[in-house]
């Protein structure tokens, strides 16, 4: 049955009020509902630029985390926040990185002074050097009787060393040295430029501040004139920075064992073994014997930065203290210069080989150019 005309035009306004009404009450009931708060994300602070960018945080405190710009992203957050700045304060402080350079080391790629004179350090070469050249001199050797006027300058002693490193890593070196013992005919004995020898050496980095070297000076002797000692080492060395920055404040630890020179007189307590051919002044059957004995070395140095050092080290032929110095800001040249003796007849087997009694201050120095 159909509707009425009036029927119909009621039914149909009734929908059209319908119509007008829903919006409003769709949005009193979703006014009604609870709304979760959201508090507002926190940029990072960011300074000067850097390898760096920002990404959401897993859990934890921050909503952001600053990671290197090397990682990869995350599973799930791959609407990251780019950028080539770290945090304003970094939570770590940078690693020194320590390298060897002759008798001393470069910190972080800075020139820095020598850890010892006799005592070789652990530290692999900085591979952006290849050739280092020292002259070493003493006033006096310590069995010379001549003391004053023109006769003086006849005790004074000194030699040349080159090493050249030639293979050079990261963290790894293999160099070889040439040593000549005598420069002038001092006492009318020795020849000039004569005793003439090859040594080597080969050192790791375990670790940024950490190195382990093991090597041997005057191994191959090309005459029978070589007192040096034939002296091998096995030697680790510690590097320990006390302040930050480019250049900081380091102290360097090194302690080992060796050869002849090294385990010369009482110091030889840890026995002996074949080195290889003759003339090993800690031999008992010297020159011809080829034994030679083995003693702990060591040293300790204190780098007041990148231009002077104070230094001391048990070398097993003495004991020996002193600073050294690089004088040129450029330019890999350093000088050092140290006493030893000046214990008196400390170690107590020095006592027979002095001239004096008790044996008297000599003094040793070492300058070192490489490139």
């Amino acid at each position: 049955m159909g509707l009425a005309p009036t029927q119909m035009t009621a039914r149909f306004l009734s929908a059209a009020r319908l119509l007008l009404l829903a919006p409003g009450l769709l949005v009193a009931e979703v006014a009604a509902q609870p709304v979760p708060f959201h508090s507002p994300q926190p940029e990072p602070v960011l300074t000067s630029a850097l390898p760096w960018r920002v990404e959401p945080a897993e859990s934890g405190a921050s909503p952001w985390v600053v990671v290197p710009a090397d990682q990869p992203v995350r599973s799930g957050f791959s609407d990251v926040v780019p950028t080539s700045e770290p945090l304003a304060t970094p939570t770590t402080l940078p690693a020194t990185r320590v390298r060897g350079l002759s008798r001393g080391i470069t910190v972080n790629d800075n020139l820095y002074t020598d850890t010892a004179l006799q005592v070789p350090n652990g530290f692999a070469m900085d591979k952006r050097f290849t050739v280092s050249t020292s002259f070493k001199g003493v006033n006096r050797t310590r069995t010379c009787e001549s003391f004053s006027g023109d006769s003086s300058t006849k005790c004074a002693d000194g030699e040349l060393n080159v090493e050249i490193t030639p293979i050079k890593g990261e963290d790894a070196s293999l160099g070889f040295s040439w040593n000549i013992q005598s420069l002038s005919s001092r006492s009318e004995g020795t020849d000039s430029f004569s005793g003439q020898s090859l040594g080597f050496r080969a050192a790791w980095n375990l670790s940024p501040t950490l190195g382990v070297s093991f090597g041997g000076e005057q191994i191959i002797q090309f005459d029978d004139t070589i007192d040096l000692g034939r002296n091998f080492y096995l030697v680790v060395s510690k590097a320990i920075p006390f302040s930050s920055g480019s250049e900081p404040v380091v102290a360097v630890a090194t302690v080992g064992i060796g050869s002849d020179l090294f385990g010369y007189g009482g110091n030889g307590i840890l026995g002996s073994t074949d080195c290889l051919s003759g003339r090993n002044i800690s031999s008992n059957n010297f020159p011809s014997g080829t034994d030679c004995f083995w003693g702990p070395i060591g040293s300790l140095s204190l780098h007041l930065g990148s231009r002077v050092s104070l230094g001391a080290e048990w070398f097993g032929y003495g004991i020996g203290a002193g600073i050294s110095a690089r004088p040129f800001d450029e330019i890999p040249f350093t000088v050092s210069i140290y006493a030893t003796d000046f214990l008196g007849n400390t170690p107590s087997y020095i006592e027979g080989l002095c001239t004096t009694n008790p044996c008297g201050a000599r003094y040793y120095g070492r300058m070192t150019l490489s490139f």
